[in-house]
Protein backbone atom coordinates (compact mmCIF):
# COMPACT_ATOMS: atom_id res chain seq x y z
CA UNK A 1 0.00 0.00 0.00
CA UNK A 2 1.49 3.23 -0.89
CA UNK A 3 2.99 6.08 1.77
CA UNK A 4 0.86 9.39 1.16
CA UNK A 5 2.36 12.37 2.30
CA UNK A 6 0.78 15.57 1.68
CA UNK A 7 1.92 19.05 1.98
CA UNK A 8 -1.34 20.43 3.06
CA UNK A 9 -2.52 17.30 5.48
CA UNK A 10 1.11 16.42 7.28
CA UNK A 11 2.88 20.18 6.80
CA UNK A 12 5.23 19.07 9.48
CA UNK A 13 6.56 15.96 8.16
CA UNK A 14 8.04 18.46 5.51
CA UNK A 15 11.59 20.45 5.22
CA UNK A 16 13.55 22.99 3.90
CA UNK A 17 10.65 23.84 1.34
CA UNK A 18 11.70 25.73 -0.99
CA UNK A 19 9.16 27.28 -4.27
CA UNK A 20 9.98 29.56 -7.35
CA UNK A 21 8.14 30.32 -10.51
CA UNK A 22 9.99 31.70 -13.70
CA UNK A 23 8.31 33.27 -16.66
CA UNK A 24 9.15 31.87 -20.10
CA UNK A 25 6.98 34.30 -22.66
CA UNK A 26 6.93 32.84 -25.67
CA UNK A 27 5.06 34.11 -29.08
CA UNK A 28 2.67 31.44 -28.42
CA UNK A 29 2.21 30.92 -24.66
CA UNK A 30 1.75 34.63 -22.82
CA UNK A 31 1.54 33.50 -19.58
CA UNK A 32 4.10 30.47 -19.81
CA UNK A 33 6.91 29.16 -16.84
CA UNK A 34 8.59 27.21 -15.25
CA UNK A 35 7.52 26.09 -11.75
CA UNK A 36 10.66 24.34 -9.39
CA UNK A 37 10.06 22.62 -6.25
CA UNK A 38 12.16 21.24 -3.66
CA UNK A 39 13.22 20.29 -0.15
CA UNK A 40 12.83 17.39 2.48
CA UNK A 41 10.19 14.91 3.53
CA UNK A 42 9.58 12.59 6.37
CA UNK A 43 8.94 8.80 5.44
CA UNK A 44 10.11 6.83 8.44
CA UNK A 45 9.97 3.52 6.09
CA UNK A 46 11.19 0.38 8.40
CA UNK A 47 12.32 -2.53 6.96
CA UNK A 48 10.56 -6.20 7.86
CA UNK A 49 12.81 -8.79 6.79
CA UNK A 50 16.19 -10.11 7.55
CA UNK A 51 16.95 -11.60 3.95
CA UNK A 52 15.24 -9.87 1.59
CA UNK A 53 14.21 -5.95 0.30
CA UNK A 54 10.93 -4.44 1.32
CA UNK A 55 9.77 -2.02 -1.37
CA UNK A 56 6.71 -0.08 -1.47
CA UNK A 57 5.56 3.39 -3.27
CA UNK A 58 5.89 7.03 -1.97
CA UNK A 59 3.71 9.33 -3.12
CA UNK A 60 4.52 13.33 -2.31
CA UNK A 61 1.68 15.49 -2.33
CA UNK A 62 3.23 19.19 -3.19
CA UNK A 63 0.14 20.97 -3.15
CA UNK A 64 0.97 23.83 -0.91
CA UNK A 65 4.24 24.92 -2.76
CA UNK A 66 3.26 24.50 -6.13
CA UNK A 67 -0.32 26.77 -4.79
CA UNK A 68 2.79 29.29 -3.52
CA UNK A 69 4.70 29.46 -6.71
CA UNK A 70 1.63 29.88 -9.07
CA UNK A 71 0.65 33.04 -6.73
CA UNK A 72 4.08 34.20 -6.94
CA UNK A 73 4.54 34.49 -10.68
CA UNK A 74 5.71 37.71 -11.32
CA UNK A 75 2.83 39.09 -14.17
CA UNK A 76 -1.10 39.17 -13.01
CA UNK A 77 -2.56 36.04 -14.40
CA UNK A 78 -4.62 36.35 -17.42
CA UNK A 79 -8.22 37.70 -17.10
CA UNK A 80 -9.24 35.58 -14.48
CA UNK A 81 -8.06 35.80 -11.78
CA UNK A 82 -10.12 34.25 -9.33
CA UNK A 83 -10.28 30.68 -10.90
CA UNK A 84 -7.38 29.29 -12.91
CA UNK A 85 -4.75 26.63 -13.13
CA UNK A 86 -1.03 25.57 -14.04
CA UNK A 87 -1.56 23.67 -17.11
CA UNK A 88 2.01 20.87 -16.98
CA UNK A 89 3.41 20.39 -20.67
CA UNK A 90 6.89 18.61 -19.14
CA UNK A 91 7.98 17.77 -15.89
CA UNK A 92 10.98 16.51 -14.74
CA UNK A 93 11.34 14.89 -10.88
CA UNK A 94 14.37 13.98 -8.52
CA UNK A 95 14.54 12.00 -5.20
CA UNK A 96 16.92 10.62 -3.32
CA UNK A 97 17.76 9.31 0.59
CA UNK A 98 18.24 12.40 2.37
CA UNK A 99 18.29 10.34 6.11
CA UNK A 100 18.24 6.81 7.40
CA UNK A 101 19.36 4.72 10.11
CA UNK A 102 19.27 1.76 11.74
CA UNK A 103 17.21 1.53 14.68
CA UNK A 104 18.67 -0.02 18.25
CA UNK A 105 17.97 -3.50 19.70
CA UNK A 106 19.41 -5.93 22.11
CA UNK A 107 20.60 -8.25 19.37
CA UNK A 108 23.80 -7.44 17.28
CA UNK A 109 23.03 -5.19 14.19
CA UNK A 110 22.90 -7.78 11.04
CA UNK A 111 25.33 -6.91 8.16
CA UNK A 112 23.13 -6.62 5.79
CA UNK A 113 21.92 -2.68 5.50
CA UNK A 114 20.79 -0.22 3.40
CA UNK A 115 17.95 1.62 1.96
CA UNK A 116 17.89 2.75 -1.62
CA UNK A 117 15.59 5.13 -4.28
CA UNK A 118 14.98 2.69 -6.91
CA UNK A 119 12.67 5.02 -8.92
CA UNK A 120 10.95 7.94 -9.20
CA UNK A 121 8.51 10.29 -11.38
CA UNK A 122 6.29 12.62 -11.74
CA UNK A 123 2.71 11.54 -10.62
CA UNK A 124 -0.93 12.45 -12.18
CA UNK A 125 -2.61 16.03 -11.65
CA UNK A 126 0.13 17.99 -10.75
CA UNK A 127 2.26 18.34 -8.36
CA UNK A 128 3.68 14.99 -6.91
CA UNK A 129 6.13 12.89 -7.31
CA UNK A 130 5.57 8.86 -7.09
CA UNK A 131 9.05 7.55 -5.47
CA UNK A 132 10.03 3.74 -5.14
CA UNK A 133 11.88 3.01 -2.11
CA UNK A 134 13.31 0.33 -0.25
CA UNK A 135 14.85 -0.96 3.21
CA UNK A 136 16.62 -4.29 4.19
CA UNK A 137 16.70 -5.69 7.81
CA UNK A 138 13.92 -4.34 10.41
CA UNK A 139 16.98 -2.64 11.96
CA UNK A 140 16.96 -0.51 9.09
CA UNK A 141 14.91 3.10 8.43
CA UNK A 142 14.77 4.91 5.69
CA UNK A 143 13.87 8.43 7.69
CA UNK A 144 13.78 11.23 4.83
CA UNK A 145 13.56 11.67 1.33
CA UNK A 146 15.02 15.00 -0.60
CA UNK A 147 12.88 15.90 -3.72
CA UNK A 148 13.09 18.48 -6.64
CA UNK A 149 9.90 19.16 -9.24
CA UNK A 150 10.70 21.12 -12.04
CA UNK A 151 7.40 21.73 -14.18
CA UNK A 152 6.80 23.70 -17.32
CA UNK A 153 3.50 24.66 -18.82
CA UNK A 154 1.05 28.04 -18.70
CA UNK A 155 -1.60 29.36 -17.01
CA UNK A 156 -5.16 29.07 -18.16
CA UNK A 157 -8.58 29.22 -17.14
CA UNK A 158 -10.10 26.86 -15.22
CA UNK A 159 -13.32 25.35 -13.39
CA UNK A 160 -16.48 27.01 -14.40
CA UNK A 161 -15.05 30.08 -15.50
CA UNK A 162 -13.28 28.30 -18.47
CA UNK A 163 -16.31 26.68 -19.18
CA UNK A 164 -19.05 29.23 -19.10
CA UNK A 165 -16.54 31.41 -20.96
CA UNK A 166 -16.51 28.56 -24.27
CA UNK A 167 -19.83 27.98 -23.71
CA UNK A 168 -21.03 31.80 -23.78
CA UNK A 169 -18.40 32.34 -27.21
CA UNK A 170 -20.17 29.38 -28.56
CA UNK A 171 -23.70 31.01 -27.94
CA UNK A 172 -22.78 34.63 -28.88
CA UNK A 173 -24.07 36.02 -32.23
CA UNK A 174 -21.66 36.49 -34.72
CA UNK A 175 -20.09 39.59 -35.54
CA UNK A 176 -20.78 41.46 -39.08
CA UNK A 177 -17.67 42.71 -40.44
Amino acid sequence: MPIFVSQSNDPIRFFGRHFMFVPIETPSQRFGGLIILSGVATINFVGDSPSDWRIDRVILDLDEDFGRAIHSAPYPPPPFPEQFRFSIAQAVPFATVNARGARLSPQPADARDGSAVLDFSSGPGGAMIQIEVAVINPQSVLIRLGYHLSLYGHLEASGLIAEERSTAQAHAPAERE
